[in-house]
């Protein structure tokens, strides 16, 4: 049999972690939660984690970088590690939009030039 997964979920927003914890226990997943960068390394650290999930700038109480702290852990260097942020999100659907603005231009001027033809 299988052993199930374990997922250390580091968010801090309680809204989004409860939402994608629910999720990933839905997919089968052993979810462990914490919304602070210093819990979360003393649950890797104790718990047979196989992936971190963590705010890219979610600090540990020395002020480090929870995934930078991570990687200097010899127990933990194995432990893949998913890194999400809102900048990312925002740089994603600006690029979107930006994308979709441009290709609008080009069609009312495409458009533009059929008219006048």
């Amino acid at each position: 049999m299988q052993q199930q997964r374990t997922i250390l979920l580091a968010e801090p927003d309680t809204a989004l972690r409860a939402q994608w914890s629910g999720q990933l226990a839905a997919m089968g997943f052993r979810v462990l939660e914490t919304g602070d960068g210093a819990s979360a390394l003393k649950m890797a650290l104790r718990s047979e984690v196989n992936l971190l999930i963590t705010e890219l700038y979610l600090d540990t109480n020395d002020d480090r970088c929870l995934v930078h702290a991570a990687r200097q852990e010899p127990g933990l260097r194995r432990v893949k590690i998913l890194v999400v942020t809102e900048h990312g999100r925002i740089l994603q659907v600006s690029a979107r939009l930006a994308a979709s603005r441009q290709q609008s231009r080009a069609e009312v001027r495409a458009a533009g030039a059929t008219h006048a033809n």
